[in-house]
């Protein structure tokens, strides 16, 4: 039996017989006209959805997250790291090959400080380096125009400590007036940190000589006598006191210092402005270590006997700070209000200028 069937059959039971055809060929006419308007708006319905799950889920259209990156337009680049904790994920971002994945080969060149690379990046010598906040600060207020990118090292207690010689005389900081005091660099974070033990004592640094030297040449120039104390960083803090050549008079990261953030990654405004894509790919390899040893912080003593030349047995009694994947401009107005209140910055740092967009 046919639809038409079908339907006259049931309606005869309803419907007087001199009606029956006519009703039952006006009923199928409604039921048609009705199913070619339903028919049509599937269609128009079809459609739309078509047009909108075609975007996201065609072969030829992968999702955003899933597209490659631009590539980065330098495949090498120089990178100044200070051969302490603090340049860590540098490194172990190096010995994951995530650099490598990011279509990078990134050069570590080490410095002796913040303050000696700002020359150094600025002629090119260097695409990046590593730099405390307050050398930043410093610089672009000497018109240098240099560009925080990315954040490095938050410190820990014991992080930065002035130290002596174990055999020496000096036991507390009030000791160290008129004495020879080695620190990396002689602008940034070493004299600011300095600065605040020294006030604490009812000194400046005015009351104490300066004298330059790279971490790894601390220990040899207090044995020597070239130095009477020094601002050590870690892992020196700790082979000092390992191999019993050192005394800490004083934790240079207590107070108002107390889990500071003291390094992060820097370029010139040109660098970054011609290669931006290059430092995308930098930014996310060092991240994805800084996450890494946030989840595993073994991965720093693993690290650090590979760039700092300290025995494993050592770097294994390191206690490292953290490593904040992400800049705070809190925690960076704070470094330029502790160095505007120690006399390093004459005038308030402008961190609008000194941190890259979308930093």
């Amino acid at each position: 039996m046919t639809w038409l069937g079908e339907q006259l059959g049931r309606i005869a039971d309803d419907m007087p017989e001199r009606d029956l055809g006519a009703r039952a060929i006006e009923i199928h006419q409604r039921r048609r006209r009705n199913f070619m308007a339903l028919a049509a708006a599937a269609v128009v319905v079809l459609t739309v959805l078509a047009a909108t799950v075609g975007v996201r889920a065609l072969p030829a259209e992968p999702r955003a997250a899933a597209r490659p990156s631009s590539p980065p337009e330098q495949s090498t680049i120089k990178v100044g790291v200070v051969p302490s904790v603090e340049s860590a994920p540098v490194f172990v971002a190096l010995a994951k090959n995530y650099f490598e994945e990011e279509g990078l080969t990134v050069k570590t060149w080490i410095i002796t400080g913040a303050a000696a690379a700002v020359p150094l990046v600025q002629s090119g010598a260097l695409d990046l380096t590593q730099t405390d906040y307050a050398t930043v600060f410093s610089a672009n207020k000497a018109g240098k125009e240099l560009k925080i990118v990315s954040s490095l090292y938050q410190a820990a207690p014991g992080s930065f400590a002035v130290v002596v010689n174990a055999k020496s005389k000096i036991r507390t900081a009030t000791d160290l007036k008129r004495k020879k005091v080695a620190i990396t660099n002689l602008a940034g974070l070493g004299p600011l940190a300095l600065a605040a033990v020294l006030k604490r004592a009812g000194l400046t640094l005015r009351d104490v000589v300066l004298v330059e030297k790279p971490y790894p040449e601390m220990l040899n120039a207090m044995d020597s006598g070239q130095a009477d104390a020094a601002l050590l960083a870690e892992p020196f803090v700790t082979v000092g006191r390992e191999t019993k050549h050192t005394r800490i008079v004083e934790d240079a990261m207590t107070r108002e210092f107390a889990n500071l953030y003291t390094a992060g990654m820097t370029a010139t405004d040109e660098w970054i402005r011609r290669n931006p894509h290059t430092l995308a790919a930098f930014q996310r390899a060092l991240s994805k270590a800084q996450r890494l040893i946030a989840s595993d912080p073994q991965q720093v003593r693993d690290v650090l006997p590979t760039y700092t030349k300290i025995p494993r047995e050592v770097a294994a009694g390191v206690a490292p700070g953290s490593y904040p994947a992400k800049l705070d401009l809190t925690e960076l107005q704070r470094v330029a209000d502790l160095a505007r209140a120690y006399k390093l910055l004459r005038s308030p740092a402008d961190l609008g200028s000194a941190v890259v967009k979308g930093g």
